[in-house]
């Protein structure tokens, strides 16, 4: 039983620019979407401090920070994808080497 692994060509170029481009407008809006969305979430965490006994406070502030913290890490993920993605199209335009993938015509 051997599975079947595609051939790594070595030589293989680069997707087009505008592909690129249009994954960049794709995670630059869900980068922007999920900062919006931070920012409601810190906001309403603000205006409503924990209240409770001492063990329940300290619960939710580390529920709170666990929450805030992944937003913010979806944030900053989707916008590095963004700039990345962004480069590989300015890379792709400059090399000049172009491939269509199997779904173009």
């Amino acid at each position: 039983m051997s599975e079947e692994t595609p051939d790594l060509k070595p030589d293989e170029t680069l997707p087009s620019p505008l592909r690129c481009w249009y994954g960049t407008a794709v995670a630059g809006s869900m980068s922007f979407a999920a900062y919006l969305l931070t920012n409601k979430v810190i906001a309403g965490f603000a205006s409503k401090p924990p209240t409770g006994n001492g063990l329940a406070i300290q619960i939710g502030i580390t529920v709170r920070t666990l929450i805030m913290g992944l937003f913010t890490m979806a944030t900053g993920v989707f916008g590095l994808i963004a700039v990345g993605l962004f480069i590989l199209g300015v890379q792709s335009l400059l090399s000049g080497k172009q491939t269509t993938s199997p779904g173009d015509s």
